[in-house]
């Protein structure tokens, strides 16, 4: 009777003890997944040059934040640096290469000093309109274009719009070619734009975007050619009494990640961040064409005169840059620069 009593308080112990030891495990268990979750929070740093509030850029880089902050249930996160806070295009470029800075979404002007297949893009008059733009940036033209981005350090997501680049100045309205001659016009720091408006005549003034308002404000320069977009966020219209439509270039935004933070990535984030980057890029797309229109209506509300090139002036304006793709064949690519032109006539 007592061995009977000793075995089943032995035997009671010993489930006591397994409990116990259960128990332990599986707060040991729980405490590591804790612990493996909050390593993999995910924190991105995003500059780029635009406002939050006016610009589709930013609009844009906020529905991108919203889209991954939902997919990843919280676990990736995004703090954005609008209004050029981390710097110029350039520089934040320049950071996604040394891996202090994650993401930006420069024009593909810059790019081009990192990578030449990008200067295809500076070409003037290359795309006929935005629906012929978005297939061949879309297209395997484009979409090879942006894989050549990982040889410099970085990662090309998705193409996003600046839109078609337009004439502001304050001397005199822009209605031909000849109107262009002598003025002093704010470029990007790109050979081809240079090159451009010089064939058209102008004196063309390279300058970084931040230093332009101010110039245009003291004289130093006659104008700037920019998006309706970029024109109404940095008020320059508050400085210039002409807007010509000239619709000259078509520029692009490219949607770009650091390579060093790109590999740290799982696959699964990988793609998570390049389904979010292409969906925000075609809201993006839809605001900026929307808000073209809207600050180009508000800007001769508040007194800029508006006047559109006539088709014989800008055939004439496009006869005058076809010496600009000739003289730039070589350092894009002839066999680069062909895809992109076939491509185009492919899809008109």
């Amino acid at each position: 009777m007592r061995v009977k009593r000793l075995l089943l308080l032995f035997t009671i112990f010993s489930l006591l003890i397994g409990l116990v030891g259960c128990g332990a495990s599986q707060s040991k268990k729980e405490g590591e997944e804790k612990s493996k979750d909050q390593a993999q929070q995910i924190v991105l740093k995003a500059g780029i040059g635009s406002s939050l509030q006016n610009s589709s850029h930013g609009k844009g880089l906020v529905k991108f934040q919203e889209i991954v902050e939902k997919e990843s249930n919280g676990r990736i996160s995004l703090q954005i640096f609008p209004d050029g806070q981390l710097g110029n295009d350039k520089s934040m470029m320049e950071a996604l290469q040394m891996g202090t800075l994650d993401i930006t979404i420069p024009s593909t002007a810059p790019i081009a000093n990192f990578t030449k297949s990008f200067m295809v893009f500076d070409l003037p008059y290359l795309f006929p309109n935005e629906e012929v733009a978005d297939r061949v940036l879309d297209g395997p033209a484009g979409q090879e274009i942006l894989k050549t981005l990982e040889d410099v350090g970085m990662v090309g997501l998705a193409y996003w719009e600046n839109g078609f680049r337009n004439i502001t100045n304050s001397k005199r309205p822009i209605n031909s070619i000849d109107d262009l001659k002598g003025l002093k016009i704010r470029t990007m720091q790109n050979p081809i734009h240079l090159e451009t408006f010089k064939a058209w005549g102008a004196n063309p003034v390279p300058m970084p975007f931040n230093e332009v308002f101010t110039a245009l404000e003291q004289k130093v320069i006659d104008g700037q050619e920019n998006p309706n977009t970029l024109i109404y966020d940095a008020g320059f219209y508050e400085a210039q009494k002409y807007l010509t439509l000239s619709r000259h270039f078509y520029t692009p935004f490219v949607f770009m990640i650091s390579k060093k933070t790109w590999d740290k990535l799982s696959p699964a984030d990988q793609e998570l961040l390049k389904k979010a980057a292409v969906e925000a890029g075609k809201y993006q797309r839809q605001i900026n064409r929307e808000l073209s229109e809207m600050y180009l209506e508000d800007m001769k509300k508040k007194g800029i005169e508006v006047n559109e090139l006539s088709t014989e002036e800008k055939q004439k304006f496009i006869e005058k840059s076809r010496a600009i793709y000739a003289k730039f064949e070589n350092e894009i690519g002839k066999d680069r620069l062909k895809k992109v032109l076939d491509e185009i006539a492919k899809v008109q």
